[in-house]
């Protein structure tokens, strides 16, 4: 009979068990609970599905971030500076990459005129020849570089630039030395030209212009430091004599010469006598002569006339020039 019993109320407790679970999920369902509100086990949404719910939510809205416009837009300019950047590197490779060595014989390249300017002395043919340009030289091979280079070596040439004129020409550009005087130096028997930067720079050859000054008196025995500063007291001289004062121009000087000691002496075309100069304050007596002579070629009663000169002193004390006649008064 307790058997009975214990058997009958264990299943009654188990029906009462069931029946306020029952009651309890009921009223799980009336208060409209979510699993997510009981902290289930229920797997988060990752950050992608996230991003990607959110841009379909806004684009089925029309607030996306780009509109279908602004997208083609886009797609559009990004396609042509990929464009742009393919054009200039297949130029790049097509003009100085490796690519040069297989369009460099093709005969569409070649040079079909060359245009040199600037040539007073030396021949555009001449220069051609000495820089080696022909019309077998091909556009893309050639180097503007290394030809200025080989043209400024030329003795008459003080600079030169080369550039491509596409599609077929070349255009060269020189400035050549320009001479101010003859020298001579030591026992040489040659001429050389002196620039306007007192420099020596190329030796006459015949049928050249001889219709300069002549420096003369520097010997071979001075150093390069004394032969430079001879030259540049001559330079400066007949630079000041180039302004063409109608006293003393530049066509009118004759021969610049030093003696042992280094003193400029100057002689004039038509007048025999010589000018001493002496070795420095080349301005100040450039400007002392000159109104001597106008002195001079003016024919004064009782004065001293160009033809009775014997010679002129620019060195005779500071600020005083003595003018020696070949006879008294």
């Amino acid at each position: 009979i307790m058997l009975i019993k214990k058997i009958t109320a264990f299943f009654s407790k188990k029906h009462k068990s069931e029946g306020t679970g029952s009651a309890f999920s009921q009223n799980l369902q009336k208060s409209r609970y979510k699993a997510s509100h009981l902290a289930s086990g229920q797997r988060k949404k990752g950050f992608l599905e996230r991003w990607s719910f959110s841009r379909r939510k806004r684009g089925a809205q029309g607030n996306g971030v780009f509109s279908k416009k602004e997208q083609g837009q886009f797609s559009f300019l990004l396609k042509l500076a990929l464009l742009s950047g393919a054009v200039l590197t297949g130029s790049y490779v097509l003009l100085m990459g490796p690519m040069q060595s297989l369009y460099g014989n093709w005969r569409y390249f070649r040079i079909h005129e060359i245009e040199i300017s600037g040539c007073r002395t030396i021949s555009s043919d001449d220069l051609k020849k000495y820089a080696g340009l022909s019309y077998e030289m091909n556009m893309l091979t050639l180097d503007p570089k290394a030809i200025s280079v080989r043209l400024s070596s030329h003795p008459w040439v003080k600079s030169a630039t080369v550039k491509r004129v596409w599609p077929d020409s070349l255009e060269v550009s020189v400035r050549e030395h320009r001479p101010r005087a003859l020298v001579v130096c030591g026992t040489e028997k040659n001429f050389s030209y002196v620039n306007n930067g007192a420099s020596v720079f190329v030796q006459v050859h015949p049928g050249q212009e001889l219709d300069y000054p002549v420096i003369t008196g520097i010997e071979p025995t001075v150093t390069e430091q004394e032969k430079q500063r001879m030259l540049k007291a001559a330079n400066l001289f007949l630079k000041l004599a180039e302004q063409n004062n109608p006293n003393l121009p530049a066509q009118n000087i004759s021969e610049v010469h030093f003696t042992n000691k280094g003193d400029m002496v100057l002689y004039l075309v038509e007048h025999p006598f010589p000018i001493y100069f002496g070795k420095d304050e080349i301005k100040r007596k450039f400007s002392q002569l000159w109104r001597v002579l106008e002195v001079l070629y003016h024919k004064r009663k009782g004065k001293a006339k160009i033809e009775d000169v014997a010679y002129i002193r620019m060195d005779y004390q500071t600020n005083k020039v003595l003018v020696a006649t070949n006879h008294a008064g």
